[in-house]
């Protein structure tokens, strides 16, 4: 079978999700990974938690990592989830809910924790304006707290890529002065560099960072949801290529059992250059 480029080159993408309005520039200066650097692939995202969404505009919630529900109830417009064990999450999170059946569906969404427990039994409360529900067990559900969307949270990598295929072009933008020298109005003046990255591969459809890419690339339009990223290689790592941008042109193929092939396209942009380890 022969090698593609990936493979030969051994090319590693990350990327964290985020919200288009929490885009600095000024972050391409700092350099691309390490401690304090653009991203930083020391602390990864679990590759076997479970993404979810939920909620609209500020509401929305891409969270990672599912504790699952045991029991559910609505009393006085304050809702309080049950768990089997500590589910870690803290007050003043934003948190995903999401399958709870009936009758408990009007739980599910996105919220603000306002308190918690953190001895048996382990809860969680939220407050939501709505008819009591009498406390149940339930057969479903799950909670997962959302990332905050603002390029702090810990980035994903994207594993069972086969190919990485670059491309790049210079963006101009002019300035409405007169040049002496040109004779002429509306001098372009190159600004910053726009990319654009087609990702391949073949992943599992529970793998963390294929769900959180889908997600991005679902919502990039709706959410304004787009991502930070880093790409290394080829030059035996020494290579790194970083900006911002969104997923777009997803194109799945034929799926065989829980493995799904996929093309993606990614457009970005960043500072005009290359960062080398």
């Amino acid at each position: 079978m022969p090698q593609t480029w990936e493979q030969a080159y051994g090319f590693r993408f990350y990327f964290t999700p985020m919200k288009s309005a929490s885009v600095d520039l000024t972050q391409v200066a700092l350099g691309g990974l390490g401690t304090g650097k653009f991203i930083d692939p020391s602390t990864l995202q679990s590759s076997t938690a479970t993404v979810i969404t939920a909620g609209t505009g500020d509401t929305f919630a891409l969270g990672v990592g599912t504790k699952a529900i045991t029991n559910a109830a609505l009393a006085s417009n304050v809702v309080t989830l049950t768990f089997a064990a500590a589910h870690g999450i803290t007050v003043g999170k934003r948190i995903a809910v999401k399958d709870l059946p009936a009758p408990f569906t009007s739980l599910n969404g996105s919220f603000v924790v306002a308190s918690v427990t953190t001895s048996s039994p382990f809860t969680l409360t939220y407050a939501l304006t709505g008819t009591n529900v009498t406390s149940a067990a339930v057969s479903a559900g799950v909670v997962a707290p959302a990332l905050l969307l603002d390029g702090t949270d810990a980035p994903f990598r994207l594993l069972g890529l086969s190919n990485i295929q670059p491309g790049n072009s210079t963006s101009k933008e002019s300035v409405i002065i007169y040049d002496d020298e040109a004779g002429s109005y509306d001098t372009p003046i190159a600004t910053r560099r726009e990319k654009s990255w087609s990702l391949e591969g073949a992943m599992n459809y529970s793998d963390t960072a294929w769900r959180a890419m889908r997600f991005s690339e679902e919502f990039n339009v709706t959410e304004k949801l787009m991502c930070k990223y880093a790409v290394i290689g080829p030059n035996n790592g020494k290579q790194v290529e970083y900006g911002f941008g969104f997923f777009e042109n997803y194109q799945p193929d034929q799926p065989a059992g829980g493995v799904i092939k996929f093309k993606v396209g990614l457009a970005g942009y960043g500072k005009v250059g290359l960062d080398l380890l």
